[in-house]
């Protein structure tokens, strides 16, 4: 009997090698989706407090201006630091690069860039309506938040598994 029909037996279907060539990337990926749920009510609580129109309404053009001048370079340093991460990840279990490099940049940016983009369309949608104010960005921004998260994953599973195969393909 060969040694991967014995690992089977113990580990059902595909679970003996459960993340293949990406490593524990997965893993870490999800953890950093989960970490962007409460990073983006932080950064919410810090551009909330832009100035307010006379309805009481947010002033859209001062909190774009913030949202674009701390938080978009901020996400996008972020970003870079995980690829820098998720690569070795790849690398270090015979995964191939160019078969894993779209999850990779997908891992990252779920949790980086998507912080930004829930603050900042969640803003947009708000004020299309003048309706800008602190409760519904606050709950819009959760709501997009919280969808992010779900989807990064569903899809972050599917790319893994499509991955796997391609680097199956690539060996």
């Amino acid at each position: 009997m060969r040694k991967k029909e014995i690992i089977l037996r113990v580990r059902p279907y595909n679970m003996a090698n459960y993340s293949g060539g990406s490593g524990y990337m997965p893993l870490f990926a999800m953890f950093a989706f989960f970490a962007s749920f409460p990073a983006t009510l932080f950064i919410w609580t810090g551009m909330a407090t832009s100035s307010k129109t006379e309805d009481g309404a947010l002033d859209y053009q001062i909190l774009k201006r913030r949202i674009n001048r701390t938080v978009l370079p901020s996400c996008l340093v972020l970003f870079v630091i995980c690829v820098i991460v998720f690569v070795p990840m790849v690398l270090s279990y015979s995964g191939n690069l160019l078969a894993y490099g779209l999850e990779i940049l997908w891992c990252a940016a779920v949790p980086t860039i998507g912080m930004y983009c829930t603050l900042f369309l969640s803003a947009k949608l708000l004020n299309t309506g003048n309706k800008l104010t602190k409760g519904k960005w606050l709950l819009l921004t959760l709501g997009f938040s919280a969808l992010l998260v779900v989807l990064g994953i569903v899809v972050m599973m599917l790319l893994d598994a499509f991955c796997g195969s391609l680097n199956s393909l690539l060996r």
